[in-house]
């Protein structure tokens, strides 16, 4: 299989898989006591920068909403699904 082979099947992949994605956050789920990133400071201040999270996913529920709600001056978020996008764009 060529690499534009592999590029668009594994889009079409994350396409089909995007809607049980959405509203989860990047963090592995241990019931109620799941860190936020709020404790466990994966970020420094982003007050005023400029942020680009690569393979954002649906933006909400974690690092795109994370980061807006923060006051980063920009939020930029890349994902090879499309239907990733389309939400993330309405987050």
């Amino acid at each position: 299989m060529e690499g534009t082979q592999m590029l668009a099947l594994n889009k079409k992949c994350w396409d089909t898989v995007a809607p049980y994605f959405f509203q989860v956050d990047c963090l592995p789920k241990y019931g109620p006591y799941t860190a936020s990133e709020d404790e466990i400071h994966l970020f420094e201040s982003i007050r005023n920068k400029k942020v680009l999270d690569i393979g954002c996913g649906s933006g909400s529920g974690h690092s795109l909403q994370y980061m807006a709600e923060h006051r980063a001056e920009e939020v930029w978020g890349l994902d090879l699904s499309s239907e990733q996008i389309k939400t993330a764009n309405k987050t």
